[in-house]
């Protein structure tokens, strides 16, 4: 196909990526069309992004995009099933907070940082019930790294 979609979009999974994809793969062609489906928060201009989307559309190629969006999408699907299940498990755990309340402190804009595979649910605030602790109030440590510390330490954060 010959288009170069990753050099004006740093992440060809988000909004913008996304909705390209499923317009190519719908049949849409022109470059400036597909550059109108552009998220307002890419730095990129309409213009840059057509400039990249042109190429010549060969069916094989297309084939190949078409099954890696299946996949693509499957696996995310697959994620947010895990998700649900994550959070119907956690909210069968015994609450440990004893009635507190998650810490209102919001840590700085720039130690957050989006994760790609990050729940859909509040973590941080199921964590917080069953151990008693926010482990996120350490620095350097997020919902994801709390989870993973707590399937390896266990939910007991006494000590």
């Amino acid at each position: 196909m010959n288009i170069q979609l990753a050099n004006v979009l740093s992440d060809v999974s988000g909004v913008t990526g996304q909705a390209i994809l499923k317009a190519i793969l719908a049949g849409e062609r022109d470059p400036h069309k597909l550059a109108a489906l552009r998220d307002p928060r890419v730095k990129a201009s309409a213009e840059q992004i057509a400039r990249y989307l042109e190429g010549n559309w060969q069916e094989d190629l297309l084939f190949v995009l078409k099954q890696e969006q299946a996949g693509y999408e499957f696996c995310q699907q697959q994620i947010a099933e895990c998700d649900r299940q994550l959070e119907q498990y956690l909210q069968q755990r015994e609450d440990r907070s004893q009635g507190a309340s998650l810490p209102k402190e919001m840590r700085k804009g720039r130690l957050v940082r989006k994760k790609g595979n990050k729940p859909v649910f509040a973590l941080g605030a199921e964590l917080f019930r069953i151990t008693g602790t926010d482990l996120t109030q350490v620095d350097g440590i997020d919902v994801v790294t709390a989870a993973t510390i707590l399937s390896e330490a266990g939910w007991d954060m006494s000590k």
